[in-house]
C-alpha cells in the first residue's frame, strides 16, 4: 500500500533533502579544495628537492673543505645526491597518490552536484504543483462565488417578480 503524504509535509521534506544536498556539496568543496592544497605543497617539495639537488650537482666538483680529502668529499657529496633523488622518488609517489584522491574527491564531487541538481529540482517540481494547486483552488473557490452570486441574483429576481406579481 503507498501511503501519501501531506503537500507541506513533502515539501518540508524536500527542502531538507536539498539543504543536505548542499551541505554535502559544500564539505565535497572542501576536501577537493584541501586535496588539492597537498598537491600543491608536494610540488612545492619536489621542485625544492630538484633544486637542490642541481645545486649539490654544481658543487660536486667544488673544491673540499680543508682536511677533507677529495675522494672522502666525493663520495659524501654523491650520497647527498642519491639521497636527494631518494627523497624526490617517494615525494612523486607521495603526489600521485594524493593526486589519485584528488581525482576520487573530484568524482565524488560530481556526484553530490549532481544528487543536489536532482533534488533541487525535485523539490521545485513540488512547489510547482503546489503553486499549480493553489491556483485551481482560487479558481474552484472563485467559480463557487461566482455560482453564489448568480444564485443570490437569481433568487432576488424571483422575490421581485413574486413581490411586484402580489401588489397588482
Amino acid at each position: 500500500m503507498n501511503k501519501r503524504y501531506p503537500l507541506a509535509t513533502l515539501l518540508r521534506l524536500r527542502e531538507h533533502r536539498t539543504e543536505t544536498a548542499r551541505l554535502y556539496v559544500l564539505e565535497c568543496q572542501r576536501v577537493v579544495a584541501a586535496c588539492r592544497e597537498a598537491c600543491t605543497a608536494i610540488e612545492g617539495e619536489i621542485r625544492n628537492l630538484q633544486a637542490t639537488r642541481n645545486d649539490q650537482r654544481r658543487r660536486l666538483l667544488d673544491p673540499p673543505p680543508p682536511g677533507v680529502a677529495w675522494p672522502i668529499a666525493l663520495e659524501q657529496r654523491e650520497a647527498h645526491i642519491e639521497l636527494l633523488a631518494n627523497h624526490i622518488v617517494r615525494a612523486q609517489q607521495r603526489l600521485a597518490q594524493a593526486q589519485q584522491k584528488l581525482r576520487e574527491a573530484e568524482q565524488v564531487l560530481a556526484d553530490a552536484r549532481t544528487a543536489f541538481f536532482r533534488a533541487k529540482a525535485r523539490q521545485e517540481a513540488l512547489e510547482k504543483r503546489r503553486d499549480s494547486w493553489r491556483g485551481e483552488q482560487r479558481a474552484l473557490e472563485a467559480r463557487v462565488e461566482e455560482a453564489v452570486a448568480e444564485d443570490l441574483l437569481a433568487s432576488a429576481r424571483h422575490l421581485q417578480l413574486s413581490e411586484g406579481g402580489d401588489h397588482r
